[in-house]
């Protein structure tokens, strides 16, 4: 795992894992409050959820996806849907 093991990459990598956790976690968080779906797919302009609703195919996965470590030091990512 690039962004927890020492090396050249380390610090981009961390940013990197950071930023995709927070915005995907955070997304489909938002989504899941203003419409009670867990959707198929997701705008990439607006973020709003799409297509199939009651979808837990790949969205389930961001529960697994929230419990993988903060690595950003900070605590502004959703801890629970």
């Amino acid at each position: 795992d690039l962004a927890q093991s020492s090396g050249a990459h380390q610090k981009r990598a961390r940013k990197l894992f950071t930023s995709l956790r927070t915005n995907l976690v955070e997304n489909v968080f938002k989504e899941w409050e203003r419409t009670k779906f867990a959707w198929e797919q997701y705008n990439p302009e607006t973020g709003e959820g799409q297509r199939t609703q009651h979808f837990t195919g790949w969205t389930s996965l961001v529960v697994k996806i929230m419990a993988m470590p903060d690595l950003s030091n900070t605590k502004n990512i959703k801890e629970e849907l």
